[in-house]
């Protein structure tokens, strides 16, 4: 698992795809999945040319 630095506002993460589902995924990191809470399940939310990520709970 990549250490991120301190104070660091800017992750690169791949994204996997898996042709037999139809979908793709990616590990989240640590430091993004603890500013929103350590949620359970995430929302992507369409804001005109943004996209904009919450937590799901």
């Amino acid at each position: 698992m990549p250490k991120w630095p301190p104070g660091a506002t800017e992750f690169n993460v791949s994204v996997i795809p898996n042709v037999r589902c139809n979908t793709s995924y990616s590990y989240i990191p640590k430091p993004v999945l603890s500013r929103l809470g350590n949620p359970s399940g995430l929302k992507f939310v369409f804001d005109g040319k943004d996209i904009v990520v919450r937590s799901r709970d």
